[in-house]
């Protein structure tokens, strides 16, 4: 059996993850790094560790690959190769800081870098979909470009007999002639597949994946033996180069390296970070690791080589410490998702903001100090743990698990009291052993009952008037709405904020010409009404309605699958001879899923294949999900089986990077609706710190966008205060003034003042420090006070009551 690997060295110099690692034939490290440089490490002879001895800073943007060439007779040294999210690919001498060579013919992220099978010869691969075969002598242009594959190439390598191979997030392994032809397409992996190894003795090639798999393939093609071990993406994988001819490693996003030999996991060593981005190894067998704490690390199984005791220690130390954060929750965010101290080397904003660092065993909360050049992050703090769960999910109260602990606000100024309730427990009883507890009248004892009932959505029929908290008069909006006493008919989703319907299931010309007489908003997809303007400032008795607080997620419901299913089939003529070409009988069936669960299994894989379409085609792709997520079927297949495909997407069309409107504006309304149903409310919650780092950074929005915005925005209020998500409240508190100031749509600025009442009057609202965040930015207090008084039309009327009320909270 083989020596246990442990520590040899850990190299420090890169400030953010370092993705790519690559050892030359002498043992040098080459490390490629989001912090947008390059280095070069060099063993140092006197105490075993190794020594930075050149870094190379002419990307720029974040370098994702890095290659070292053998000498060739104009560069006795070989060259260093690094490729970007700038797209373009740096060549280098070893010694010089300065690039020699400048490749700009990929149109996407350099994703990897490999040899080819001649001296002076590599690869490359990018996400615009190709592969480029790249000859020294002649480097001013690729001489081979692969095309086949619709989605990004994450590796791309030739094998012994010539032939290239491509691993891409397509699913599947691409098979080329040298020259670039075709051959085939492997298809067995379920998810993106992220890398290739080839072992020529054994005439077989390995792909590994983010289904966790590594599948052996023969030389022929044929699936001949799949691994199992890893328990989430595997992204690198490399050849062992002492263990026989079947040894290699992987590594993944479960912070382990794994090391192979004839098909068994025989070893498995942890790290305390996050992902092991890149692995490579040694000819003395070694294992280098690049990870997303910044760090490279050396491992081995040769004594002689070990770090001394004391290091030891300490990194066992810390990889204990995250293997226990794993399990811990802050606010209902898992510690493992927070950042490490790389994160602070990023500046801040603005001053004053807030940023969650995991440091050590726990959580440490910086903020953003500004001083010129000595601006910094300043320690705030450690974080306590919010509200917590037991092995089911339950949340724990005086050391009892219940489906819910809600918060009731019984006066201002005051700490919420808790409400624990399980489903099916007598509602009478709880409420009166609360009321009991807490010394409350038993007058209040039917309003308490229909607060848990209600809050809850435990069996019952709900009251025929408009809910109103027993302590605070505050509304508590429900989902079916007050439909009596509006006269609509069931099967409508009353419009908290216009009173009105949101949606209607029929489409005829009356419905149509009824929206548009209202002052409905035409939706530019599918024609129908995304939202509308009208509402009532006052209910029938006079009073001044309460717009918040709100408890139930807002959607986007109108549709016209018809509308949506010829758009379908105009951008379907694009994709003739191409891979994600659907026949009309297919676009039909997966239209149908607009209405409900499909009645063939088959047409979700159909949706989610046409993802692959181009940005510009994509829009009603979207449109389809996001009436498909309504119904709860569909939206916990969506939520769970192609959660990554989905969410990643998502997150893509809401980031700077989209360049199509129509798919911003569609991926929010999509997330919203996805929040409607519980698999997709964790599948946001889970991805909810990624898709507000992307809202902040959008471009101006039309009036279609911004109520999307807005409406998401409220939404995610809804969901922190959910969840009891004091970080995500936290960092709300910051962003919705600061989007709200670019807002021009009064329709959107309305529905973000009621976002922020919401917070407001949640238990967390009546903190210090969540008030300064909403009230420290001048310029929203100055527009907040200019919406206070201005009132031309019913609109603007609305808005101006809920500021008031803003205003009086604050």
């Amino acid at each position: 059996m083989s020596k246990e690997f442990k520590l040899s060295a850990t190299l420090y110099g890169h400030s953010l993850d370092v993705r790519s690692v690559k050892v030359t034939p002498n043992n040098d490290i080459i490390s490629g790094s989001r912090d947008k440089t390059a280095k070069l490490w060099r063993p140092n002879s006197l105490n075993g560790s190794y020594n930075e001895v050149m870094t190379y800073r002419e990307q720029k943007n974040f370098v994702g690959a890095v290659l070292y060439l053998d000498p060739v007779p104009n560069f006795p040294d070989g060259l260093i190769v690094t490729g970007g999210y700038d797209n373009i690919i740096l060549i280098y001498k070893p010694s010089e800081p300065f690039a020699t060579y400048t490749l700009k013919e990929h149109t996407g992220t350099v994703s990897c870098l490999s040899k080819g099978n001649e001296t002076g010869t590599f690869f490359s691969g990018s996400w615009d979909s190709s592969a480029k075969y790249w000859i020294i002598s002649s480097i001013n242009k690729s001489t081979v470009t692969f095309n086949g594959h619709n989605a990004a190439i994450w590796s791309a390598i030739q094998i012994s007999d010539g032939r290239v191979l491509t691993a891409s997030a397509d699913k599947t392994v691409g098979v080329w002639t040298p020259t670039g032809q075709n051959i085939n397409f492997l298809i067995g992996h379920s998810d993106c597949v992220r890398g290739i190894l080839d072992l020529p003795e054994l005439n077989y090639f390995i792909s590994v994946s983010n289904d966790a798999s590594i599948k052996v393939w023969s030389y022929t093609g044929e699936n001949v033996d799949t691994y199992y071990g890893h328990t989430n993406y595997i992204y690198s994988i490399a050849r062992c180069k002492s263990g026989g001819d079947n040894c290699f490693v992987t590594s993944d996003e479960d912070r382990t390296v794994r090391y192979w030999q004839d098909g068994q996991n025989t070893q498995t060593f942890s790290l305390p970070a996050q992902s092991v981005w890149s692995v490579d190894c040694m000819t003395n067998g070694d294992v280098v690791t690049g990870s997303s704490d910044g760090q490279v690390r050396i491992f081995t199984q040769n004594e002689d080589r070990m770090a001394e005791e004391s290091a030891l220690t300490k990194f066992n130390e810390e990889v204990l410490a995250l293997t226990q954060q794993s399990t811990q929750e802050i606010g209902g965010v898992k510690v493992t998702d927070l950042p490490g101290r790389e994160a602070l080397f990023d500046h801040g904003k603005k001053p004053g903001q807030m940023k969650m660092i995991r440091e050590g065993g726990g959580v440490v909360a910086y903020t953003w100090v500004e001083d010129g050049d000595n601006s910094h992050w300043e320690k705030v703090g450690d974080v306590l743990g919010g509200t917590d769960k037991d092995s089911s999910g339950k949340t724990v109260f005086e050391g009892k698990s219940y489906d819910f602990v809600f918060s009731v606000d019984v006066e201002d100024g005051k700490p919420a009291l808790k409400l624990p309730y399980n489903k099916g427990e007598d509602v009478y009883q709880v409420a009166n052993e609360f009321l009991t507890k807490n010394m409350l009248p038993p007058t209040y004892l039917e309003q308490i009952v229909d607060f848990i009932l209600t809050n809850s959505k435990d069996k019952y029929a709900p009251p025929t008037t408009n809910y109103v908290d027993p302590f605070t008069g505050a509304s508590r909006y429900t989902p079916q709405g007050d439909l009596n006493n509006r006269g609509v008919a069931d099967g409508f989703n009353l419009d908290p904020f216009t009173g009105g319907s949101s949606y209607t299931t029929s489409q005829g010309g009356n419905s149509q010409t009824s929206l548009a007489n209202s002052g409905a908003n035409t939706d530019p997809f599918t024609g129908g009404s995304s939202y509308t303007t009208v509402t009532q400032a006052q209910n029938k008795s006079g009073e001044c309605e309460r717009f918040f607080p709100l408890s139930a997620y807002r959607t986007f419901d109108i549709g016209n699958p018809q509308i949506v299913l010829n758009k379908l089939k105009e951008f379907n003529e694009e994709a003739k001879g191409h891979n994600t070409f659907l026949d009309e009988k297919q676009l039909e069936r997966l239209v149908d899923l607009c209405d409900g669960p499909p009645a063939d299994p088959n047409s979700l894989e159909l949706l989610f294949k046409l993802l692959d379409w181009p940005d510009d085609y994509l829009f009603p792709v979207l449109d389809v999900i996001r009436l498909a997520v309504r119904h709860k079927q569909i939206n916990e297949i969506i939520s769970s089986a192609n959660r990554s495909t989905l969410i990643d997407k998502l997150k893509y069309c809401i980031s700077d990077n989209c360049r199509v409107a129509n798919n911003t504006i569609v991926a929010l309304r999509v997330l919203s609706n996805l929040l409607c149903h519980d698999q997709g409310e964790n599948l946001i919650y889970k991805n909810h710190m990624d898709i507000l780092e992307n809202i902040t950074s959008l471009a101006q929005q039309n009036k279609n966008g911004q109520v999307a915005l807005s409406t998401l925005l409220l939404n995610m209020v809804i969901m922190a205060i959910k969840k009891n998500d004091y970080m995500g409240i936290s960092i709300l508190a910051e962003v919705i003034p600061d989007i709200s100031t670019k807002l021009n749509d009064p329709e959107s600025q309305f529905r973000l003042y009621v976002a922020l009442g919401t917070l407001l009057l949640s238990e967390y609202g009546s903190k210090k420090e969540i008030k300064l965040k909403i009230s420290s930015s001048d310029n929203f207090m100055s527009i907040m006070k200019s919406h206070s008084s201005m009132s031309s039309n019913e609109l603007e009327t609305k808005r101006m009551k809920c500021v008031k009320q803003i205003q009086d909270i604050l």
